[in-house]
């Protein structure tokens, strides 16, 4: 477990972290997507804690690969983090054929460059997809890779989840590794991309620690949204495992110790630790206050 300081100082940087999201995303939203800051609605304050998260992974991954997380790096941080809500929402919040047309759609932006935009959400889409991309050399083949490799992660989730008859008739051991399986690739690919977005390399001896690491904060999220994903009938590995608390509980006492062991000693290191602890201590927080919310379990956590 983190000291309370280091945990302290990890708020702070997380506070610091979020007033930049939001200098980045707000104009953005007020000029592509205004209706996305209804308040009682609550998905804009939703899209900047999941961004100012994928700052903090961003800050510890570029720590650990030896460059700073100046300001350029968080605004990468910041629009890529924002490109993963608005993708995770027409996978989400649409229904199936929206969430099968969405990966037809990016598979063209990828292969072509562009799509037919419809309506104020793929605009935004596409216009904070676009300044990330102008950003980096997404012809890197590393990156390239990476890119790939989450479409294809989030093409496998999508797959998944509506052809539960298939995958319910199978036994139930290859079932959970195929669930367990996909939820790793969802979030070591995510992690992945951020850091090859942020830094021109990183260590290959690094790879799979974080990936690794990026499927643990998956983990961590299925747990968080049990309730709010068994609501909507999704299937997931850890709502599907028979104690989630402890099959999660063993995941990251196994993630914590690989990555205490084979990363280099640096502050991104002891930063990416400390903050899977508190995500892992505040969405245990979330699953037991959602338990009986239903459509409702959509709570932000700061």
């Amino acid at each position: 477990m983190p000291d309370e300081r280091f945990l302290s100082e990890l708020d702070s940087i997380m506070k610091a972290h979020r007033v930049k999201v939001e200098e980045t995303l707000s104009p953005l939203v007020s000029s592509y997507y205004p209706a996305m800051a209804d308040k009682d609605i609550g998905e804009y304050r939703k899209m900047v804690e999941l961004t100012t998260k994928m700052t903090m992974v961003g800050h510890a991954c570029a720590d650990i690969a030896g460059y700073p997380f100046d300001d350029r790096r968080l605004t990468i941080s910041s629009l890529f983090g924002a490109c993963c809500f608005i993708a995770d929402s027409f996978i989400d919040d649409f229904g199936e054929a929206a969430a099968r047309e969405y990966i037809d759609r990016f598979e063209l932006l990828l292969t072509k460059g562009w799509f037919e935009i419809r309506n104020e959400r793929e605009r935004l889409f596409y216009v904070i997809i676009s300044r990330l991309f102008a950003e980096r050399d997404v012809l890197d083949p590393m990156l390239r890779q990476a890119i790939i490799g989450q479409f294809l992660a989030q093409k496998r989730d999508i797959d998944i989840r509506f052809e539960a008859e298939t995958l319910n008739a199978m036994p139930r051991m290859k079932r959970l590794r195929i669930l367990k399986e996909c939820a790793r690739d969802r979030g070591g690919c995510v992690t992945m991309v951020l850091s090859l977005l942020l830094v021109p390399n990183v260590a290959l001896k690094h790879h799979h620690l974080l990936y690794r690491a990026g499927a643990m904060f998956m983990y961590i999220d299925d747990h968080g949204d049990c309730h709010y994903d068994l609501y909507y009938k999704r299937i997931t590995y850890m709502n599907q495992v028979a104690t989630p608390f402890r099959a999660l509980r063993k995941i990251f006492n196994e993630c914590v110790t690989s990555l205490d062991e084979g990363l280099p000693e640096c502050f991104g290191k002891k930063m990416l630790i400390a903050f899977l602890y508190r995500y892992f201590v505040t969405r245990l927080k979330k699953h037991r206050l959602e338990r009986n919310r239903g459509q409702y379990a959509w709570t932000i956590y700061e």
